[in-house]
């Protein structure tokens, strides 16, 4: 196999592609299967200047009746070619950064930049910029060899790399949200984000952790605000969508915020009751996490804090009733908590659910005492 690496403009390989000189092989090649949000980003990213990772294309020649016959077959990078061709072809209309901003979400730094390209087709972009999209010039590996074979297993390893999950796609994410998560659930090949030692010695994360306690970190956080700004009454869903939706809508995320200092108030809390006299306590699940996190959070300002010393047994106890039920498939344990942390366990309805059995239960346990009313008495 030889390879070289080369530049080649859009314009380059539009033309290969509408004379079938560029083509995927179906045999083992995806049809298209970016969404159009995709296929627009690609774009974008396109004007922008951003670089497109290398295309690799196999250089097949045929001499065929005594002519030459020279075609490119695409190893890697079908969807960024399909998205160039459809764009070039009007198929596509750009996100407008501020018009479509619930679609395109972009960070507001962009939305401040220009954007001649915003909400248009290619037939409606300026002269000057139709001629920058298609003199832009992409990297390309040109693969030649005999051989099908090695340009398959070529494929097949390329494919192989481990891609970004969605947690570590947005610690990618501009903002001090994105600090604040990664600061909280930890990513430890980075010194400053060693992560809270609730999250370190409490939820401990496993060795192939890719982002599970920053994903955590997020879904509680944002749990703890959907209360706070619902007046206590609601809680939202966790799903990867929603996610994705908060990072963007906390952009401009205030990591001092007397919100932020309360929800580490809380983080802290939790670790020091659940380590008293270095007891150690089993791996916690993300659900306990949760759950802990919001019943703390009802009980520090209005209770005395002497049921922080029965949190680690109450929490055994409950565990211990929710594993027995979990065996039978049957009991309240089961029903109404244990059967809810697996189908649809990130819907907020479910959630709700299972919070309200959870705070039940452990109250029967701690049996916390409220902190006396004391009136304000104005001296004369």
């Amino acid at each position: 196999m030889h390879t070289t690496l080369v530049e080649r403009t859009i314009d380059d390989l539009l033309q290969w592609k509408r004379r079938k000189m560029l083509y995927a092989n179906p045999e083992y090649q995806r049809g298209t299967v970016w969404d159009e949000s995709q296929q627009k980003r690609l774009v974008d990213s396109v004007m922008r200047g951003y670089p497109i990772p290398l295309l690799y294309l196999h250089h097949k020649k045929e001499e065929v009746a005594g002519a030459n016959n020279d075609r490119f077959e695409t190893i890697d990078g079908q969807q960024r070619i399909e998205a160039l061709h459809r764009f070039s072809e009007d198929g596509l209309k750009l996100f407008d950064p501020v018009a479509d901003e619930k679609k395109a979400q972009f960070p507001s730094f962009i939305k401040e930049q220009p954007c001649g390209w915003a909400g248009k087709s290619f037939g409606q972009l300026e002269k000057d910029e139709q001629l920058r999209f298609r003199n832009t010039k992409l990297p390309v590996v040109i693969i030649e060899t005999h051989s099908e074979n090695e340009a398959r297993d070529l494929f097949i390893r390329l494919q192989a790399g481990m891609p970004l999950n969605a947690q570590e796609k947005r610690d990618a994410w501009p903002g001090d949200f994105t600090d604040f998560i990664l600061k909280i659930g930890g990513k430890p090949e980075i010194e400053r984000y060693r992560g809270h030692e609730f999250f370190n010695s409490v939820v401990k994360p496993s060795k192939k952790n890719r982002g599970d306690c920053r994903q955590l970190s997020a879904q509680m956080f944002m749990l703890f605000m959907a209360r706070r700004e619902s007046g206590g009454e609601k809680l939202c869903g966790i799903d990867r969508e929603s996610i994705d939706v908060f990072y963007y809508k906390h952009l401009t995320f205030d990591s001092q915020s007397a919100e932020a200092q309360r929800f580490k108030e809380i983080l802290e809390f939790l670790w020091l009751s659940l380590s008293l006299g270095g007891r150690r306590q089993k791996k916690m699940a993300g659900h306990e996490a949760i759950h802990l996190m919001l019943l703390v959070d009802e009980l520090l300002d209005d209770y005395t804090r002497d049921w922080a010393a029965n949190l680690p047994d109450a929490l055994d106890s409950f565990r211990l009733s929710v594993t027995a039920d979990r065996k039978n498939r049957r009991g309240e344990y089961w029903v109404e908590y244990g059967q809810l942390t697996q189908t649809g366990s990130h819907a907020a309805e479910t959630i709700v659910h299972r919070h309200k059995f959870f705070v039940q239960k452990m109250l029967e346990l701690l049996k916390p005492e409220k902190i006396p009313f004391q009136p304000n008495v104005l001296s004369e």
